[in-house]
């Protein structure tokens, strides 16, 4: 299915169309600064609850007096790819910092607003005491809509089933501490101890990263000598979607970190766990190497070798259990899934790029894409082009982190590339 919508005016891959940006004011006044953007960038990470960017204003109004600027503002940003389905980006952000401001000459001065989602306001003014139990992807939506105790938020939130209940006592958490530690401690239906709570373009989401991973390929980016055909009688033809593949630059940002492995508990781990009040204590080890194959991944051999040297002695996790706390209730922890979230999670950051491609407002954290990078290596006359390419570093990644840098002149994306697996065999 077509991503572009008919009567396509896209100029070229980038493109893009701030079309509005709203400043209010904490006295109520709305002023439309659409014409003072240089820039917004719009940063997502999927480690992260809420959506925060920079406004880059050039303005002679004297704007810090007029409204006046005092960090209560909010700003309105409707920006979106021209002629692309579902790539329109709106939202009400508060404005919470200025930062960088410069004289530009002839009574002009440019500056940064730093802004985050308005549900982050409302998370750091609420401190909840009160007892949740029953299953926990029923427990999670009041603290996204909630008046009383939740975001207050109207947004869309994808919640994945979870298979596991909780009972537990808010010690005067925020809304999102509490979301924070019912990811913590959240079991999947296919078994998976990999959720996270995050904020991204479509909205709130709690779900694990095995059901991330099982996504549609949203995009192929390729690393090529790509060039546009040509026409006979000179010029090139346009071909937008290829563009939109290219990328511009690549930085390896962790290859393999094997110590760290090592020591974080990727590979194995021994949990020591006791009960003070049963005067008992149990011992568990865990080995990803025998868990790997019963996970869902990204790709399908491991980051690791079966000879890689994983010791449950490289990681000792002393861990108190809580059994009866509440009563006919059994261990209100998460001391059973604590090694394999700990080990899963640390897989999914142990492979990291970060790329630069042409900017789509449809792009965003949590969205599965395929990489193609080549070898650096001398071409043979024999080598097919399938033998030319990099099998460690291709594959299919997961968007764990996007900075969206607009400008009126067009769109580049720096995005942060995580994957848990690699094509090739080790």
């Amino acid at each position: 299915m077509s991503n572009f919508i008919a009567g396509n005016n896209l100029r070229f891959a980038g493109d893009v169309t701030i079309n509005r940006a709203t400043l209010v004011s904490s006295k109520g006044v709305y002023l439309n600064v659409t014409g003072q953007v240089l820039a917004v960038r719009v940063y997502e990470d999927i480690f992260s609850p809420f959506i925060t960017g920079v406004l880059v204003l050039k303005e002679s109004f004297d704007l810090q007096n007029l409204l006046p600027l005092i960090g209560e503002e909010y700003i309105k940003l409707d920006i979106e790819t021209p002629t692309i389905k579902n790539s329109k980006f709106s939202g009400l952000f508060y404005v919470y910092k200025m930062g960088d401001k410069v004289n530009m000459g002839n009574a002009a001065v440019a500056y940064e607003l730093c802004f985050i989602s308005s549900e982050a306001v409302v998370d750091m003014n609420k401190k909840i005491s009160k007892v949740y139990a029953g299953k926990i992807s029923d427990i999670v939506p009041p603290f996204v809509y909630d008046q009383i105790d939740g975001l207050e938020s109207g947004k869309k939130f994808l919640i994945e089933k979870t298979r596991n209940t909780i009972k537990y006592v808010s010690p005067y958490w925020s809304p999102v501490k509490n979301l924070s530690f019912l990811a913590e401690n959240s079991i999947s239906e296919t078994q998976s101890p990999s959720f996270l709570f995050f904020e991204n373009r479509d909205g709130f989401n709690f779900r694990s990263l095995e059901k991330l991973y099982t996504a549609d390929v949203k995009q192929t980016f390729i690393q090529d000598k790509y060039t546009r055909d040509s026409f006979p009688k000179g010029g090139n033809i346009l071909n937008i979607l290829e563009d939109y593949k290219r990328i511009g630059t690549i930085e390896y940002t962790t290859s393999y970190d094997s110590i760290d492995r090592t020591r974080s508990g990727m590979l194995s781990s021994k949990l020591i766990s006791y009960d003070s009040t049963k005067k008992s204590y149990t011992v568990k080890n865990y080995s990803a190497k025998t868990r790997f194959k019963t996970q869902l991944h990204l790709n399908e051999n491991p980051l690791f070798s079966d000879k890689a040297v994983a010791r449950s002695n490289s990681l000792h996790i002393v861990f108190p259990r809580a059994f009866e706390t509440f009563t006919s209730f059994g261990d209100t922890t998460n001391a059973r899934i604590l090694q394999e979230r700990i080990s899963f999670m640390k897989m999914a950051e142990a492979h990291k790029i970060t790329i630069t491609v042409p900017g789509r407002m449809d792009y965003t954290v949590g969205q599965v894409v395929n990489v193609i990078l080549y070898k650096k290596q001398p071409v043979k006359q024999k080598d097919s082009s399938r033998d030319l390419i990099d099998e460690v570093n291709s594959g299919r990644y997961i968007m764990s982190a996007i900075s969206h840098n607009i400008k009126p002149a067009g769109h580049d994306c720096t995005i942060e590339l995580i994957k848990d697996s690699m094509r090739k065999k080790t």
